[in-house]
This record gives C-alpha cells, structure tokens and sequence, in this order.
C-alpha cells in the first residue's frame, strides 16, 4: 500500500518528540518506584494504575524512540516498522480498555461496597486485552509487512524516500480492521467511559450522609478521594483523547494533506496523556504523596538531628574551656 504523504517534520517537533519521551519515562519510573515501595498492592486501582503506566512507559520508552528514529535518523526496517505499528496500535488500543475496566470497577464497588474487588481479576482483565490487540493487529501486521509502505515527498527536495507508517500519517490498516477499530475499539468504549463518568460525578455531588462516627467518616473520605482520582483520570483522558478519535475516524473516509496535519497535532496532544497522568497520581492518591512526605520527613529529621549534634558539641564543657 502506497501513500503519498507531504514531510511535516520540524525543528520544534524534533524538540517536543524528544521532552515528550524524557517526562513520560520519567514520570511513569517514579510512579513505578513509589507504588512497588510504598503503594497498597492489594488495593484494586493500585493495579490498575500500573497497568496504566506500564502501557504509558512502553509509549515513551518504545514506540516514540523507534518513531524518532524512523523521522530523524535512518529509515527502520520493515521488521522494525511492523514491531513499532504493532506495539503504537496495541499500546493506544489498551490504554482505552484500561480506563474503561477502572471506571467500571469503581461504579461496581460503590454500588457493591462489601465486595472485595480481587486484584487478580482485573490484572487478568488486563492481561487479555492486550493479548486479544497484539491478535488483532499483530496478526495481519506480521503477515504482510511488506506491503505497507510510505512514499515521503520531501518539500524541501525532490528527493522521495521510503518510510515507517505511523499513527501520526495516515491510516494503513485494510477497510474491515478500519471499521472493527473504530466501532469495537474506539467508539463503543468511549461511550460507555462517557456514560461511567456522569455516574461517576453524580456520586460525586451526592451530600455526606449525616452522623458519622469517626470510623464511618474516615471510610467515607477515602471512598470520595478514590472516587474522585478516577473521575480526574477519566476526564483527563476524554479531554486529550476525543481530538485524535475523531480526525482518526475523518480520516479514513476523507484523507488530505490538511487532514494528515490535524492527525498529527492531535497526536501529540494525545500523549500530554501519558504526561499528565503521573501528576494526577501525585494530587489524588495518597501512595504517591507519601512518599514525598516520608522523604520530606527524612530530610527534616536528618537536618535536626545534624542542628542538635552541632549544639551540643558547641556547649559542651571542652568547647567552652577551649581545648
């Protein structure tokens, strides 16, 4: 399949291709490091949080370096350009899923609260998607590999060249997967994450049951704090989302140079995503600020005790006699 394609490579997309990898790899690390160190691994989100930055480490830790490569050095391989397609179209497709299972895990437990949520059974959840999108798409990818191409027509040169298809292009994928990734994929999921967040800000806005004890009123604020730090990432993600899914969709039926633009801004914006989501970790759950308390803790702890050695070796009686 040949696609003829306008270079839309810059300078400041060069940059920001590379300040997207460093603070996605950096971000996602740290939320790693601080939920195998100090996260509750039984709790349900916790999981799902890893999952999530797992997907999002492998993005900038993967596919936006063999991007890079394909855009800014040498042209990759067809093996290599199959693996980056195959590893963008799974990564993109899981991170949907994943957002959907923990907006639909969440309503379940506020509408079941004495049922344990077993972690085992959303990472299995989790695990199976991602073996059902590596089928979908590795399947065909792998089979013909070599009839996907780009032809780049350069506006700088004559010059064209052969290069990797990405999202950020145009779509490669046969009409029927086109239309299974838009309806299965894309589009039903959206929905149902639309749908989850109303339910979600409605239990939101309910008003705190009165006369709580103690115990009742800590339960409470814990729920409303999870509660919320799912409703933020969700909407986090509609917002940077919903852009790229709809020129995705345009795109497939009316594809233009213009159009071809539109998809690759929206890409970009697409991965604030992965930038983003770290942060909210960070203000919404309470593993992630611990542990900057517990190293902020360390360090005042560390610096009194240096202040009171200091005083008393300064009062003591051989320093006051001189010796």
């Amino acid at each position: 399949m040949i696609t003829k394609y306008v270079d839309l490579t810059s300078t400041p997309e060069k940059l920001g291709l590379l300040v997207f990898i460093f603070a996605i790899v950096m971000g996602n690390i740290c939320a790693f490091v601080t939920f195998c160190v100090r996260g509750d691994k039984k709790y349900w989100s916790n999981m799902l949080i890893l999952g999530m930055a797992f997907i999002d480490l492998f993005i900038g830790s993967f596919v936006l370096p063999l991007r890079y490569l394909n855009t800014y050095g040498n042209p990759l391989t067809l093996k290599l350009c199959t693996a980056l397609r195959i590893g963008e179209s799974c990564a993109l497709a899981a991170v949907v899923y994943a957002i959907f299972i923990m907006i639909y895990a969440r309503l379940y437990n506020l509408k079941r609260p004495s049922v344990v949520i077993h972690r085992h059974y959303l990472l299995i959840l989790l695990l199976s998607s991602w073996i059902v999108f590596f089928l979908f798409y590795g399947i065909p990818f792998m089979i013909d590999y070599s009839n996907y191409s780009l032809s780049i027509t350069s506006t700088k040169t004559i010059n064209v060249t052969s290069c990797c298809t990405t999202y950020t292009t145009s779509i490669y994928h046969s009409p029927w997967m086109a239309y299974i990734e838009i309806g299965i994929i894309y589009s039903i999921p959206l929905m149902f994450i639309s749908i989850g967040l109303i339910y979600l800000l409605h239990c939101i806005c309910q008003p705190r049951p009165k006369r709580l004890g103690p115990t009742e009123r800590k339960i409470y604020l814990e729920e409303q704090k999870t509660t919320w730090h799912v409703f933020l990432l969700g909407i986090t993600f509609i917002f940077l989302w919903v852009p790229w899914m709809s020129v995705r969709i345009l795109i497939i039926f009316y594809n233009t140079y213009t159009i071809q633009l539109v998809l690759q801004i929206t890409y970009y914006i697409l991965l604030l995503k992965s930038v983003l989501f770290p942060i909210v970790y960070a203000s919404t759950n309470a593993s992630f600020r611990g542990s900057f308390a517990l190293y902020k803790h360390q360090r005042i702890t560390f610096a009194v005790r240096v202040s009171a050695i200091d005083d008393q070796h300064e009062y003591s009686p051989k320093s006051r006699r001189g010796y």
